[in-house]
């Protein structure tokens, strides 16, 4: 199989109903401004991969360096005002940085009519500000060209009456839309196939940063330039750590290897977790411990429908993990309370929020509804045996239950 994701975009429509959504829920006379962000400098001459401010990026798609999105709610209409600010053309600068957007491409996947020229954001929001209009921006952005509004407004006295929309945003942003789900199954199914081609070649002996280069290797062929976040590669012992940083050692001969990794499409994330004998076997308690986190699974996916919460499913999951702990001796039958001897060894949340970001904005009380999506990642990690694992799926919520996103690890 392959799962090319190279072109992949949510549809120009998409950010228009996006924006029609906000507009519900501001004042009237508001005024919000976004900033797409700039990439932090790596060294002299150089800078990180740039990705855009997530909120920037939910409402137009764009995902050019310091350009701005003012949208502006005229009275009590319900129809936002549009306004998107890009760079313009400069051949002799995209000689060295790569090709610009021009007005027309930047309307094409936005669907923007009125593009404007950077140059012209100042003199745009003075005169905004000089209308009295309500400013409301992301709170959560801590740009260099956040910055520069916070200037502008406190030179208006305005600063202190701003209003942050980053609450309205995370309610829109924590229900997925169909297009928004397709994106996550998508970018599902370039991480399923690169682990396929990783699990084919591993070998006893091979180095981590080796799984880790034919893994990657596959997501890049696919169109996944950048990950979903930082792949973790760790062999036995190393497995104990949950962000395992440097992975270098030499995988041994009857060891676990533990993926935690995630490919992009359209922007959304997706995250799974494998964990693989390296030599092809898994020994009695490698096989214990495996079909104990797929009862974690299976409790796990029971647990999530509407109307249930991120603490139900922690605390359904945990039982089935505090139960399978003691039936192999790991908790002793004589712990009183084997659901709080669990907490030595089951480490982490059951699952997390999934979309732009891999760890998504949320509500973490609010009740589950159809068209969420959740990273579901029971993991187990028992120091005494030298080594642990997660297995993690994506899930999405349904009206009469749960479905998987991606296909789960039999």
């Amino acid at each position: 199989m392959f799962t090319d994701v190279s072109f992949y975009r949510i549809a120009t429509s998409e950010y228009i109903n996006r924006r029609n959504m906000l507009s519900t829920k501001l004042e009237a006379n508001t005024a919000v401004v976004l900033f797409a962000g700039h990439a932090p400098v790596a060294s002299l001459d150089e800078s990180y991969p740039f990705l855009p401010n997530r909120t920037f990026f939910y409402f137009c798609g764009i995902e050019q360096e310091d350009s701005v999105l003012i949208l502006i709610k005229d009275g009590d209409k319900d129809l936002l005002k549009p306004r998107l600010y890009i760079y313009p053309r400069e051949p002799e600068k995209e000689k060295w940085t790569g090709r610009r957007l021009s007005a027309e491409e930047a309307s094409e996947i936005s669907g923007i009519a009125d593009v404007r020229i950077l140059e012209d954001l100042k003199s745009d929001l003075d005169e905004i500000l000089s209308l009295s209009m309500n400013i409301a921006w992301d709170e959560s952005d801590n740009s260099h060209q956040r910055a520069f509004l916070e200037q502008e407004l406190a030179k208006t006295d305005r600063f202190d009456s701003a209003t942050d929309i980053s609450g309205s945003v995370t309610l829109l942003r924590m229900i997925k839309s169909p297009a928004e789900v397709d994106a996550i199954l998508t970018a599902a199914k370039v991480t399923e196939e690169s682990l396929a081609v990783l699990e084919q070649n591993l070998r006893p002996g091979m180095r981590e940063c080796e799984a880790l280069a034919i893994l990657e290797a596959e997501m890049v062929k696919r169109g996944s330039l950048f990950q979903s976040f930082s792949t973790i590669v760790a062999g036995g012992e190393n497995t104990l750590c949950l962000h395992y940083p440097t992975p270098k050692a030499l995988i041994p001969d009857g060891a676990m290897l533990q993926i935690d990794t995630g490919a992009r499409a359209g922007g959304y994330c997706s995250d799974i977790s494998r964990a693989y004998a390296v030599n092809g076997t898994r020994d009695g308690r490698q096989q214990a411990l495996f079909e104990l986190i797929q009862e974690c699974k299976k409790t796990s996916l029971s647990a999530i429908h509407p109307g249930a919460t991120i603490e139900s499913v922690n605390n359904e999951t945990r039982k089935t993990a505090a139960a399978g702990l003691r039936d192999l001796g790991v908790i002793p039958k004589s712990e009183p309370d084997a659901l709080a001897a669990c907490k030595k060894y089951y480490w982490h949340n059951t699952l997390h929020h999934l979309g732009l970001d891999v760890h998504d904005v949320c509500d973490r009380d609010m009740i589950f509804v159809p068209g969420m999506v959740f990273a579901v990642e029971p993991g187990i990690y028992i120091p005494e045996w030298g080594f642990g694992f997660r297995i993690e799926d994506d899930v999405l919520v349904t009206e009469k239950g749960s479905e998987y996103l991606s296909n789960p690890q039999a």
